[in-house]
């Protein structure tokens, strides 16, 4: 026979909550996490909410006097810490079951969040690992992988989309490269492709991001032919990176910096870009709120 234990997550295996707000704080209806603290009757507060009661002779719900103060209710912690919810993102790829009280810190940095192909009639959406291999598998878009902080390296661009990746702050960043013909040359925009901030019960978690990002783009070209107006050409530019979970597809063109070549400089008969690029962190307090884009 399976231990109790066992057999009682099996037979609890499809309970549903019908009133998630039994664990939350009668108080601050915030989640309950220990330590939990109640009254004499049972009615529970948080940690935080029962020093702010410290003075309080009633308990807030009932009245009854707390003369001897609220008393560690061991059972309810040892409830709720057996409590496992899916993260939102399990149809992504996450197996991660945190603690109910948990949920939240867990979608904070939760790398299964989703990401989203930005050609709208392919539909795909997952992390960005997973986004990474569908743009090489899938549409076998020019890529770039495992770049260093500040290292530049050579980058033969075509038209349309070009990918790249970085690691920093032990983590994986996906950019998307978009080269676009004008009338009068060539525009070559940068994104960061990165989850937005989680939306839990219709608002977003704040999210402090830890990293912000810069590219530069040097073009350089000398083997100009003898018929050619222009005899040499070489042109830098530096520039913030915005980030987009693509989810409307690709952001407004005037929300972004472009590296722009004029087609007198590299001719529309040519279809690759040869360009050195490197991108880097930067400090966040270097960022506004505008350059996370939707």
């Amino acid at each position: 026979m399976a231990p109790a234990s066992t057999r009682a997550a099996a037979a609890l295996d499809d309970v549903t909550l019908d009133n998630t707000d039994a664990l939350d704080c009668g108080l601050c209806c915030l989640p309950l996490k220990p330590p939990i603290f109640q009254c004499k009757v049972g009615h529970v507060v948080c940690s935080p909410c029962r020093d702010k009661l410290g003075a309080a002779r009633r308990c807030h719900v009932c009245r009854t006097a707390t003369s001897g103060g609220y008393h560690r209710n061991h059972d309810m912690e040892k409830l709720l810490e057996s409590i496992r919810v899916p993260c939102s993102n399990a149809a992504y790829g996450c197996a991660a079951k945190p603690v109910c009280y948990d949920r939240d810190i867990h979608l904070r940095s939760c790398q299964h969040a989703p990401c989203h192909c930005p050609l709208k009639a392919c539909g795909f959406a997952g992390s960005t690992s997973a986004l990474m291999d569908h743009f090489a598998a899938v549409h076998m878009w020019p890529s770039t992988t495992e770049l260093r902080s500040w290292r530049p390296v050579q980058v033969h661009l075509r038209e349309g989309f070009n990918v790249t990746s970085l690691r920093a702050d032990k983590q994986h960043y996906l950019f998307l490269i978009t080269v676009a013909r004008k009338q009068f040359g060539t525009a070559i925009s940068v994104f960061c492709v990165h989850p937005q901030a989680p939306v839990v019960d219709g608002e977003p978690l704040p999210t402090p991001r830890t990293v912000g990002f810069e590219v530069r783009l040097k073009y350089s070209r000398r083997n100009y032919g003898s018929g050619d107006m222009c005899r040499g050409h070489t042109q830098e530019t530096k520039f913030k990176v915005a980030f987009t979970d693509l989810s409307n597809g690709l952001p407004d063109s005037d929300d972004a910096c472009h590296f722009f070549l004029p087609k007198l400089v590299h001719p529309f008969d040519i279809e690759t870009i040869t360009a050195e690029f490197d991108v880097g962190t930067v400090r966040m307090d270097a960022f506004s709120s505008s350059y996370t884009l939707s």
